[in-house]
């Protein structure tokens, strides 16, 4: 029982956590957000400071300042997209701030479509159906009205570079209006226009919501009210790879420091010749590179030929160039690192890379005949695939993937998904009896397989009789 419930656990994270992030961009992927708005007495300000420009992303830091002198923070960003998906409110005291964002891209309150902090500690928060009610199932379902892709012009605007000036295509008053001032606000309360063009309003001190007013009956009223004075920056996101970062004292290169600490030879992980020869050993890591050069490590993934804690002491005390990243941000999220290693003679890597192959064909060999992998049950054929997801599979969840019937990428992606998590946990890729049912069917692709046990899997939600054996006929033993 308490692996099926860890199961579920996995496929909610992978649905609603993974799925939705890939579907929305940011600012294009070259800024990074940062933002400052003003309080409707222009008495006080909020800067916010994004390390990363990950979607639905909270990673990061805002300032409340009264005038010059910072009365506080919050240890999160409020990201202002150029889309028109996002604003912010400073209360005329600067004590309360309020953050709408249409998407909600995790469970957790913090992700709520409207939160609301008080002296940088949330205070309260509204889902959009909570804020606006509407109907989840609806497009138009959002706490903000946004007509953004229907009136920017993208080309002349330079969207997603560092050069964006936004310029709006022809159109009558009102569309403009709806496009700026979407979200209104006058002595501490505010009005915001929803995607269903209903109008709510929130009393930011006592938090009294009045929700689905009328557009038309409104609007004369609130027209001239103005909207929170917001600045965002174009703040340019440094794109390389963690090993390529700079020793300021020697001025090497990371994977270089590590050839020589390691007497090892530096491979791209995009040199397919190389991977086809060598056995290479590899790194993974996260961080953040801080203003002042040194990298503050999330995460890491080595291979046995190196020691962990010894190479974390090694980069903690290396301090690289301060202009790696934007002078505007306090420290920078990084994720990728290009190289892998080899043993620097020829012979004894490629010999290395033939024992390991042979290990990795007896381990697939011992694979095919177990039931359960890693403690997670391994379905034999289509039939028992599908019953085990139904098993496993919140109600809310299928309904989710109902909706993304034709949209694998969001199921399928190799950044996350059902599909990804299939892959990784019914030993498609690295060899299971399910894999060789597929492969006894003619089909070897792990991302191919995964996505047909998903499609299918929506068919079998969508109550067609014998789906199983309905694919099974038309994809028999070869």
């Amino acid at each position: 029982m308490k692996r099926n419930l860890n199961d579920k656990y996995l496929l909610i994270l992978v649905l609603l956590l993974v799925g939705s992030t890939i579907t929305t961009a940011q600012d294009g992927l070259n800024s990074i957000p940062v933002s400052e708005t003003q309080s409707e007495n222009g008495a006080y300000k909020i800067k916010s400071i994004a390390f990363n420009n990950t979607p639905g992303n909270i990673d990061g830091v805002s300032y409340v300042f009264k005038g010059e002198q910072q009365l506080y923070q919050i240890p999160r960003s409020f990201d202002m997209l150029l889309d028109n998906s996002t604003r912010i409110v400073l209360s005329n005291d600067g004590k309360i701030v309020v953050y709408y964002q249409n998407k909600k891209y995790r469970p957790e309150k913090e992700f709520d479509n409207v939160v609301i902090y008080k002296e940088g500690v949330l205070f309260g928060s509204f889902t959009t159906q909570q804020y606006v009610d509407c109907n989840d199932k609806e497009n138009s379902c959002t706490v903000l009205f946004n007509n953004y892709d229907s009136v920017i012009d993208y080309k002349r605007s330079n969207y997603g570079k560092s050069d964006y000036k936004k310029v709006l295509r022809s159109m009558d008053e009102d569309t403009e209006w709806l496009h700026n001032k979407m979200l209104v606000l006058k002595d501490n309360i505010i009005y915001t226009v929803s995607g269903e063009k209903k109008i709510s309003v929130l009393h930011i001190n006592d938090q009294i919501l009045e929700k689905n007013v009328d557009f038309d009956k409104l609007y004369p009223f609130i027209k001239d009210f103005k909207s929170p004075k917001t600045e965002i920056l174009n703040v340019p996101k440094t794109r390389i790879t963690i090993d390529q970062f700079v020793e300021q004292s020697s001025s090497e290169t990371l994977n270089r420091l590590l050839e020589r600490k390691y007497n090892l030879k530096s491979v791209s992980k995009n040199d397919k010749k190389s991977i086809k020869e060598f056995q290479l050993y590899h790194v993974a890591m996260t961080g953040y590179m801080t203003r002042f050069g040194f990298f503050e490590i999330s995460t890491i993934h080595l291979d046995a030929q190196f020691d962990k804690e010894d190479l974390i002491a090694y980069i903690d005390e290396i301090q690289f160039e301060p202009s790696t990243i934007d002078n505007v941000l306090p420290k920078q999220y990084f994720s990728y690192y290009g190289m892998a290693y080899r043993d620097a003679n020829d012979n004894a890597s490629r010999d290395e890379k033939i024992a390991h192959d042979q290990a990795v064909v007896a381990e697939k060999e011992r694979r095919k005949e177990l039931d359960s992998i890693n403690g997670v049950y391994i379905p034999r054929t289509m039939e028992e695939a599908l019953v085990k997801l139904d098993k496993v599979m919140p109600d809310k969840e299928r309904q989710i993937l109902v909706t993304l019937e034709n949209q694998p990428d969001k199921y399928n992606s190799d950044a996350g998904g059902l599909g990804k998590w299939i892959r990784t946990n019914w030993g498609i890729i690295e060899g299971s009896r399910l894999q060789i049912y597929f492969n006894e069917r003619n089909l070897y692709d792990p991302k191919e397989i995964s996505n047909v046990i998903v499609t299918q899997y929506i068919k079998y939600l969508k109550k067609e009789t014998q789906v199983a054996r309905n694919w099974e006929r038309t994809h028999p033993r070869i």
